[in-house]
């Protein structure tokens, strides 16, 4: 039976239109299967972990004095600062500041004292015995130049380790109010009511309300550059899981 015109006509006509969508649908799939396969790709790469490995930072290892500089407070004059420096040129050992010493260690136990009674916990007293040690410590990174912490098992005292701050200044001379206001400063990134941080380590030390006495100690390098002051605490502070009750607001 032969087919008519208009019915061959018809016929392509389906064909065509099964043709086309058949062809749009393949394609619309297609679009579909690779959205979803860049999506998957894409978090794949997210969660793949870095072969990349950190250098070693301060947070590893002991600071050189070539680096502490770069921590040294930029409020220094500079014609002042070139007077105390010509001044204290002909030092170059410790034995020009150790009848001064006293001095300083008495002066960094009232600077201590009077940011410790903004913090409404109570003054520390200066003990002989532990400004011994700290002096120590003093005198071993002045000879170093090495400004890290003692071992722990070289500062146990009555059956415990104390803690210990430590800082030094480049060129001109460390003093009590430098160095203690040095440490305070860390209060401004400090948390109240979390564990501390060791970017604020020094200063929850310093307010630490279970520490009664301290030891003050500071040398200076043999070339007459570098001072070094230490302080020791007992009892120590910064204790996970006691920084609450022992780092208190300020009340003032």
């Amino acid at each position: 039976m032969a087919l008519s015109a208009t019915q061959m006509s018809l016929c392509f006509q389906s064909y065509w239109y099964m043709w086309l969508t058949s062809a749009l649908s393949g394609l619309l799939f297609m679009g579909i299967d690779i959205g979803i396969a860049a999506f998957f790709m894409a978090k794949f790469r997210k969660r793949k972990p870095s072969n990349y490995k950190r250098p070693p930072t301060v947070d590893n290892r002991p600071l050189s004095p070539t680096e502490i500089k770069t921590f040294d407070d930029p409020e220094r004059n500079t014609a002042s600062r070139r007077s105390r420096i010509r001044g204290s040129s002909a030092k170059s050992d410790n034995s020009g500041i150790m009848d001064g010493s006293n001095d300083f260690a008495h002066a960094t136990c009232e600077m201590i004292n009077l940011f410790r009674q903004q913090y409404d916990v109570p003054s520390v007293e200066l003990d002989d015995q532990l400004s011994e040690i700290a002096q120590d410590w003093a005198n071993q990174m002045a000879e170093t130049g090495k400004l890290e912490h003692r071992p722990l098992e070289s500062r146990n005292f009555a059956r415990q380790s104390l803690g210990e701050n430590y800082l030094a200044q480049y060129q001109t001379e460390l003093t009590a109010n430098k160095m203690v206001r040095k440490w305070m400063k860390e209060g401004r990134r400090y948390r109240f009511g979390y564990d501390g941080r060791r970017d604020t380590s020094n200063f929850t030390q310093l307010v630490w309300q279970g520490t009664r006495q301290i030891g003050v100690g500071r040398a200076r390098s043999a070339d007459g550059n570098w001072w070094y002051g230490v302080v020791v605490f007992d009892p120590p502070g910064n204790i996970p899981n006691q920084y609450a009750e022992n780092v208190k607001f300020p009340t003032a």
